[in-house]
């Protein structure tokens, strides 16, 4: 099925890659550079799916998209997709979920826009609603707090009957850790259930909550019902880990057990104690424990952790380089990615053709031509760096990505940005001397 998009995108450089990518398929694209002509482009047209940039000049995307969803008309049965190169920003708008029907993220992958368009666009197959929820008096307290209603929640161990009905007044028991929003964990026998839901899912790590009170050194924080504190402190872990969690890479290989130890320290946002921890409990990664000393070995020798005295024992915390290799998608932070990835080239010259694909690499190379001039200001190298990651990373450039997503964190975190500005200048003339030499 042909489809109609609008591409709502200030970057002609990325206006040209989504372009050629559908048209390609055979679908029409509309391209607005700001968010007015976007509006009008919309109310003029029908449009399948409208792909949003979520920094635009005059307005943000999530603006935008509460905007579109006020003028389209239900018939039109408008999706919307939120494009961004900052993989926390968009996802942790509250409300992000309810204005855009997905999000994609910049370097963009095209296998991942066409399920995403395919997706959206699929006929729908009527099935029967089950029967909503009732709702409860828990529900308006998490709404207070800012979730949509009761967390849904892992309880390890099971529990009885008579548990799961007074579990349910505050949250909504599910079967298993991949549905879960956190893990509850009701017992000393949860822990090897906790273990093994944490082993599972490497790549999604969701709060882990101690109901009893004695088992908080294996989790995250600790639930009273009868305090109002506890309510608002799980509800900002759930928010918290949900928005880090956006930032992990697509493709995380959480089989290495130093992946799954970054991916977990860098969504949870704690340190990690390795002795003396509270009650002599562990917190509960889901590594084995040799496993986790050899990831946290690596980790350290790469400059990704610092140990720290933490009273009688020893913790490590992620370092700057390690919350940048965390999202960057990297094993360790010593292991530079290529300068291209050549099977990535291969295959986006198979998707929009050798001219197409040149035309793109003229438009990276004049972007390149005076980036991250050591005399820019911080606003200047922030908007280079957003624009040249996202051709950067489609391209195949990986090494210049993972330096421009460098420049953004640091300039983002205030601190390291004199040697993040040099490492995006080296790759950028690596680039350069590459597509000179070919």
């Amino acid at each position: 099925m042909s489809l109609r998009l609008l591409v709502v995108e200030d970057d002609p450089g990325f206006q040209d890659l989504v372009r050629a990518l559908c048209e390609r398929r055979g679908d029409s694209v509309d391209v607005a550079s700001d968010g007015f002509l976007g509006l009008r482009l919309l109310s003029e047209r029908r449009h399948d799916v409208v792909m949003i940039d979520y920094h635009l000049p005059e307005m943000d995307g999530y603006a935008l998209a509460r905007l579109m969803r006020e003028i389209a008309r239900p018939e039109d049965r408008v999706r919307l997709v939120g494009v961004t190169a900052d993989r926390h920003g968009l996802a942790s708008r509250r409300g992000a979920d309810a204005r855009f029907d997905a999000i994609l993220v910049k370097p963009l992958d095209p296998d991942a826009l066409y399920a995403t368009l395919d997706r959206l666009t699929a006929p729908e197959v009527p099935v029967a609603a089950p029967a909503p929820a009732p709702e409860t008096g828990a529900d308006l307290v998490w709404r207070r707090f800012g979730l949509a209603g009761r967390p849904r929640a892992l309880i390890c161990p099971p529990p009885g009957a008579a548990e799961a009905a007074a579990f349910g007044q505050a949250f909504v028991p599910v079967e298993s850790a991949a549905e879960a929003d956190l893990i509850l964990l009701s017992g000393e026998g949860g822990l090897a259930a906790l273990r093994s839901a944490r082993a599972g899912m490497p790549a999604r790590p969701v709060p882990t909550v101690d109901l009893t009170g004695r088992l908080s050194g294996a989790c995250d924080l600790t639930f009273r019902v009868a305090e109002p504190a506890s309510w608002a402190a799980v509800a900002e872990a759930c928010g918290g880990f949900a928005a880090r969690r956006a930032g992990l890479p697509g493709d995380l290989d959480g089989a290495d057990p130093v992946c799954h130890l970054l991916a977990l320290l860098h969504v949870s946002g704690r340190d990690l104690v390795l002795a003396g921890g509270e009650g002599s409990l562990a917190y509960e990664t889901g590594l084995p424990p040799a496993a986790l000393m050899k990831a946290v070995l690596t980790l350290t020798e790469a400059g990704a952790l610092a140990c720290m005295a933490d009273g009688s024992g020893v913790s490590v915390q992620l370092t700057e380089a390690g919350r940048r290799a965390a999202t960057a998608g990297l094993a360790t932070p010593s292991r530079r990615p290529p300068v291209r990835d050549p099977r990535k080239t291969a295959e986006l010259a198979r998707l929009i053709g050798e001219a197409d694909l040149d035309r793109l690499h003229d438009r990276l190379m004049a972007q390149l031509a005076g980036a991250f001039a050591a005399s820019a200001d911080l606003a200047t190298l922030a908007h280079e760096a957003h624009v040249v990651v996202a051709m950067a990373g489609s391209l195949g450039f990986e090494e210049l990505a993972v330096a421009c997503r460098g420049l953004e964190t640091a300039i983002a975190a205030g601190s390291g940005i004199a040697q993040a500005a040099a490492e995006a200048r080296r790759a950028a003339a690596a680039v350069r001397d590459l597509c000179d030499a070919a």
